[in-house]
């Protein structure tokens, strides 16, 4: 490369001397004096210092100039190169490319995930000021959040000073009739100032405002941009209109933006006021809110969590009867709402990082082992003048040629690896946190491109520039170097790696293989769902709701295309969170004893129809009716948690301390069902008959004799037959129990697949490590053969030396992942981090492939021919 130089300025000088000299001369032969000329030359000249800083400013130019054009041809001809050694070298390349390709993929695609739900903002103005907002019973022996009273939720409301608004809201299933087929939609009840507090603008019309919280307002709703452009076809006249939403009138005011989605895990289709009247006996002890609030700018959320704190405990000493034990519990929202993905998302990120790397590690052999193999090329070169930096900037472009084109290819692999890992996050959050590539993730991309490149290509490049060159050519171009430390160290790392992540996926597949076999407690096959919710406007009062039941009941169980039907309030795998107060009569108090119980209303036959076993005293039965005392029937987890080491039948169960609770008496314990999935905690449950406690949100639990679509035709008539008004929505409970093993079963899948890529990858850099070493050395085999020694005694020297690097990547690995699997902790379930069969497993089967790959070269050295090996040079 030549050398760039600014003129000096004696030069520049020496041209301005002799060019005033030649003209001085010119004014001579006019006849001038000698003096009378060079002051003639210099007055024709000009200013001498500005020309000559002009003169050293172009010549600087044109050099500068001169010195880029040479670089730029120079990396045109690198690139020429590297481009023609490449296309020559097509198995090679082919590999790099689908490794690179995999690698940065995967790791964009991800990225991708956890940047649109993890590191970008929600999708509201202001984001980082809204805080979901729950009530702590920690206290009182309840692990998870707790919604708040609507007493509470005006306490925190008025009392604090560090929000800007707070906002409640709750569930609201309305049935849309008199207009076309009936149809059940997906509701919810807020407060007038929800959409304010959010920062909504509406698409059409105007959104809820505090004045439609009044009882005495006049019913309004908002439609959701999908309701609105599936039942009304995007009509704008629909502003208005009015409604019948369970028997009563509601008039649209207004539609949501497309883009709008709500912090909740179900976008509500239609949106109505609270319009909570004055009188409501749901005050203390009624939790039916949930709230969010937004603090006000320049609040920290450790200042807001404590002005709520202050406000809980003074509501604790001045309701000690319901609010004894009862803080505050702050979350952001962003936390709140993404929270539950974080670990798993890191998890899948870390396995596909490293796939990424041991494919870089896999690639620098492969570049060592290319290196090698062009020693006399690159010994030519050297002999020619071409210095060490000039060959390890040929060897680089060579690598960051194959990391571009790489990474462009996996860019594209990432457009479709993100929406497939895009299914790990739940479809609430999926709504709310758009999963998108954007500049960021290709910007990430490119930086990933780059750093692989420089990961792979580096140290080959310096280890063999570093070589004697000449040496090369010399002996014939055979590697000389005499270094393999480095590509053995490669090796090493490269097990260790694929040990940790296989030690991660194997956790994970135990993880979801002890799932499968968990006996759920309840019948998981062969029933069907049929959900339904009975209308307040037709259904105001217990009696209508228990003659509606009763009815459908009765004839459902006289359909002979039926071998049961029952019906429950809350059916398994609902993700219900409905709790009551328990209180065992006679029991003492005692510390972090859980008050809540979850309970279910269930028609009397409905622990048999499912299969819940009963390990004592009775199942719930036909006298058990609206009028006789009310009883229950437990679960044993509510029976060691409420009378340990005790009988609980024929004991009594108070929902309140005073006589306005409920006292029911325990007639039957059955076995400890696992209503939430198979990986959840066991709670305690109390199962009650449905005539005592009559609900208009009820499913009805099939058994077909025949067929799950006969079954659905037959529920469908008899609904018609009572009320055709009422829509329905049916699931086999098959799916109900898959769904709740998906994401398990995701996650095993994916891992274990990138631990499958990871396991080949270093197969393949045991094996060419090998296969190189035993080219090296074929002509000291051929030499050992020659003086008589066993072929067997060749292949265990070669095999010896594949085992010490087998041997060792599988140590380092394990220790390695002793650590990192702790983080997997959260997401395993019936094993832990440090699992006796996945750490004996996995050193056996990568062991196996390393011996394997190893095996291959050394059966080729037994086969060298002694006399053909040692003619060669």
């Amino acid at each position: 490369m030549p050398s760039f130089h600014l003129p000096h300025p004696d030069d520049v000088q020496k041209e301005i001397e002799l060019h005033l000299e030649l003209r001085a001369k010119e004014f001579e032969a006019q006849g001038m004096s000698a003096e009378q000329a060079h002051k003639a030359a210099l007055a024709a000249f000009g200013d001498r210092g500005a020309i000559e800083s002009e003169v050293q400013s172009l010549r600087g130019d044109t050099l500068r100039e001169r010195h880029r054009r040479d670089r730029v041809g120079e990396l045109l001809q690198d690139l020429k190169v590297a481009v023609r050694g490449l296309l020559r070298a097509s198995g090679f390349t082919a590999v790099a490319l689908l490794t690179l390709a995999l690698g940065i993929g995967a790791n964009s695609a991800i990225f991708s995930v956890v940047r649109s739900v993890l590191l970008r903002p929600l999708p509201y103005p202001d984001s980082q000021q809204l805080v979901q907002l729950w009530t702590d019973h920690r206290a009182r022996g309840r692990a998870e959040p707790e919604w708040l009273t609507p007493t509470e939720f005006f306490e925190w409301r008025d009392g604090n000073s560090t929000f800007s608004g707070m906002a409640a809201y709750t569930s609201w299933g309305p049935d849309l009739t008199g207009s076309g087929e009936p149809e059940a939609l997906g509701g919810i009840m807020v407060s007038g100032n929800y959409f304010m507090v959010l920062g909504a603008t509406p698409a059409l019309g105007r959104l809820l405002s505090p004045a439609d919280d009044d009882a005495r307002a006049e019913g309004v709703i908002v439609l959701s941009d999908a309701l609105w452009r599936r039942r009304f076809g995007a009509e704008r006249g629909v502003l208005g209109r009015v409604l019948q939403l369970n028997g009563e009138s509601w008039t649209i005011v207004g539609v949501l933006p497309r883009q709008f989605r709500p912090p909740l895990a179900v976008t509500p289709e239609v949106y109505r006021a609270l319009r909570r009247p004055a009188d409501s006996r749901c005050r203390w002890g009624c939790f039916v809110w949930r709230a969010v609030g937004r603090m006000k700018p320049g609040v920290t959320f450790a200042q807001a969590e404590a002005d709520l704190k202050s406000i809980a405990r003074r509501l604790e000493g001045e309701q000690p009867a319901t609010n004894a034990g009862v803080g505050a519990w702050p979350i952001p929202l962003h936390e709140q709402i993404t929270g539950p993905t974080r670990t798993p998302l890191f998890a899948l990120a870390g396995a596909v990082l490293f796939v990424l790397l041991i494919g870089c590690v896999n690639l620098a052999n492969l570049l060592l082992v290319r290196g090698a193999g062009r020693a006399r090329e690159l010994g030519v070169r050297a002999a020619l003048g071409a210095g060490r930096g000039r060959l390890v900037r040929q060897l680089l472009t060579e690598s960051a040629l194959l990391a571009v084109a790489g990474g462009a290819l996996g860019l594209l692999l990432s457009l479709v690896g993100g929406r497939v890992l895009g299914s790990l996050v739940p479809a609430g959050v999926r709504g709310i946190q758009e999963i998108r590539v954007d500049g960021v993730v290709v910007a990430v991309t490119a930086a990933l491109s780059v750093v692989s490149g420089l990961l792979f290509g580096l140290l080959p490049a310096l280890h063999v520039a570093r070589s004697d060159l000449m040496g090369v050519l010399r002996n014939a171009g055979r590697d000389v170097s005499g270094r393999s430390g480095l590509r053995n160290g490669l090796v090493v790392a490269e097990l260790a790696i694929a040990v940790v992540l296989l030690v991660g996926a194997g956790l994970l597949l135990r993880s979801f293989l002890l799932m499968q076999q968990v006996d759920l407690g309840y019948r998981s096959r062969g029933v069907v769902l049929a959900s339904i919710g009975l209308p307040r406007a037709r259904y105001a009062d217990a009696a209508r709701m228990r003659l509606a039941t009763e009815e459908l009941l009765a004839r459902l169980r006289a359909n002979p295309a039926l071998r049961a039907a029952e019906v429950t309030d809350l059916p398994p795998l609902s993700q219900g969170d409905q709790d009551i107060t328990a209180i065992p009569l006679g029991q003492p108090k005692v510390p972090g004893r859980p008050e809540g119980i979850w309970y279910r209303a269930v028609s009397p036959g409905y622990l048999q129809a499912m299969r819940i076993r009963v390990i004592a005293g009775r199942q719930l039965g036909p006298d058990d009716r609206e009028g006789s005392p009310p009883v229950g029937v437990l679960n044993e987890t509510a029976a060691r948690v409420f009378w340990p080491g005790q009988d609980p039948v024929g004991q009594v169960l108070a929902t309140a301390e005073d006589s306005t609770g409920l006292r029911i008496t325990i007639v039957g314990v059955v076995g400890a069902t696992r209503q939430d999935g198979p990986n959840q905690p066991l709670k305690p449950e109390i199962f009650v008959p449905i005539d005592q406690d009559p609900q208009r949100g009820l499913t009805f639990v099939l058994e077909p004799k025949r067929d799950a679509e006969t079954a659905v035709a037959a529920f469908r008539q008899a609904l018609r037959e009572v009320d055709p008004l009422v829509p329905v929505a049916t699931e086999p409970i098959e799916q109900r129990v898959a769904m709740a093993l998906s994401l398990p079963k995701l996650y095993a899948l994916l891992i274990g697949g990138f631990a499958v890529a990871a396991l080949l990858l270093a197969a393949l850099g045991v094996y060419g490590v090998m296969a190189y070493a035993v080219s090296l050395r074929r002509r000291e085999i051929g030499v050992r053969l020659a003086l008589g020694a066993a072929p067997g005694g060749i292949q265990r020297l070669v095999l010896g030396q594949g085992g010490k690097l087998a041997l060792a990547g599988l140590g380092l690995g394990l220790l390695a992942a002793l650590a990192v699997t702790r983080l997997l902790t959260r997401l395993l379930f019936g094993v832990g981090a440090f699992d006796v069969v996945t750490y004996t497993v996995v050193p056996l089967v990568l062991g196996a492939m390393a011996l394997l790959a190893c095996w291959l070269p050394a059966r080729r050295a037994m086969r060298v021919d002694p006399l053909v090996a040692m003619r060669e040079e």
